[in-house]
């Protein structure tokens, strides 16, 4: 990525395009970006699908809807939110996603802590495209983003969490 000085320089359309789970994340900066600072990923969901399982992580997020509406599901509460809301979860905060509607949805989302970053490039994969990937043939395998989550300071739960 192109640098000012020494600032992080990404325009749009630039970035590492995974897809991860059924949607397309565009990694803006990982931490090899940012000194280490921060992960920063741009999040395109597909319509009427589970963005995630719930999860917590080793750091703090912070959301910031684009377009579309994005359910989050936090503890046992739920909100919609929609382009120009803003959502901040602390560090250890049980939480999952979706998107509810009969559109994409798309966010920014900034982690304080970068590894997240990898945890998306291990199960996640190259796109194809900066477009959404084909729809999921069969639920992801949560044992397995499990394992991968532990490597990178998350913890994945099972469906059944979401009650």
């Amino acid at each position: 990525m192109p640098s000012i000085g020494n600032a992080t320089y990404v325009k749009k359309n630039e970035g590492k395009a995974l897809w991860v789970l059924g949607s397309l994340f565009e990694v803006k900066a990982s931490g090899s970006d940012t000194g280490g600072a921060m992960a920063i990923v741009e999040m395109t969901f597909a319509p009427g699908q589970p963005g995630s399982p719930p999860h917590r992580h080793d750091c703090s997020e912070a959301v910031y809807v684009l377009e579309g509406t994005v359910r989050y599901h936090i503890g046992e509460s739920s909100v919609d939110a929609r382009a120009g809301d803003l959502l901040f979860f602390p560090k250890g905060t049980l939480e999952w996603i979706e998107n509810p509607s009969d559109k994409p949805s798309k966010a920014l989302v900034i982690y304080d802590r970068p590894g997240i970053a990898d945890f998306f490039a291990e199960v996640g994969v190259a796109a194809a495209t900066r477009s959404l990937p084909p729809p999921l043939s069969s639920p992801p395998d949560v044992a397995k983003l499990a394992a991968a989550g532990k490597r990178h300071g998350l913890e994945i739960l099972p469906p059944a969490s979401r009650q």
